[in-house]
């Protein structure tokens, strides 16, 4: 069949009407989001959006709106993140011993990290911070998945329900050449499964850069903010 590329047919007419209608709401909307999303990066304070000034912090602008996040889904459960943190799935169901913090030698899938750029509060001693979704059936792993860690530097224990699960939590610290890293695990036996849920901030020694570096310490509240939102988006499908 021989295709006749000048003939305007009512299809034609339809398809370039609503692309004339939808593509410029939707660079419209995208390039706001985008906007925003920067603003928030590059130490924008406010920016004006849908004719009314919004205040860019943790707890309101793009990163305290969970619904606009990034929804992962699959191996059981869903959790959502904001766009510019990175993401990896183990989508080999490949073992490995890290997948909780103080694992103690069970091995288990590291199922979902997601990692928090040194960029998100630049100009400070922050270093990073990752969250990960982690399980295994094996014996050992569920005996231990509901009490406290004896190496892991415990500072307290809790418990804390998230979307109907009821989660042991647990504080924990580590150090090391000028590091310090704080571990908060949630964690739940299911269907003869134990779930990790975890996110760690690591930052470093403000001490030890040269003034000159102009650094400040970063702001841990925020951090654990964003943190603490991305693990609340946690559900069983």
């Amino acid at each position: 069949m021989k295709i006749r590329w000048k003939k305007v047919t009512w299809y034609s007419r339809y398809s370039a009407l609503a692309l004339f209608v939808i593509l410029p709401f939707a660079g419209f909307y995208c390039g706001a989001q985008y906007g925003l999303l920067q603003g928030y990066i590059n130490g924008v304070d406010q920016v004006l959006w849908g004719g009314k000034v919004l205040t860019l912090t943790a707890g309101n602008g793009y990163y305290g709106n969970v619904a606009a996040w990034v929804v992962d889904r699959g191996n059981g459960f869903t959790m959502a993140y904001p766009l510019d943190f990175d993401a990896q799935n183990n989508d080999t169901g490949a073992l490995s011993a890290d997948w909780r913090l103080g694992a103690n030698g069970a091995a288990g899938i590291k199922m979902l990290t997601v990692t928090v750029p040194r960029a998100f509060e630049p100009q400070t001693n922050f270093g990073g911070a990752t969250v990960i979704v982690g399980r295994s059936g094996s014996k050992s792993a569920v005996a231990q998945c509901l009490i406290a860690d004896p190496n892991a530097g415990i500072a307290s224990t809790s418990t804390e329900s998230i979307n109907g699960i009821r989660f042991f939590v647990s504080n924990s610290t580590g150090v090391g050449a000028g590091n310090y890293y704080e571990t908060t695990s949630y964690r739940t036996v299911r269907a003869g499964q134990c779930y990790a849920v975890e996110y760690t901030i690591h930052s470093t020694q403000i001490m030890n850069y040269p003034a000159l570096y102009g650094l400040r310490a970063f702001d841990k509240m925020k951090i654990q903010s964003v943190l603490q939102k991305i693990v609340g988006t946690f559900r069983f499908e």
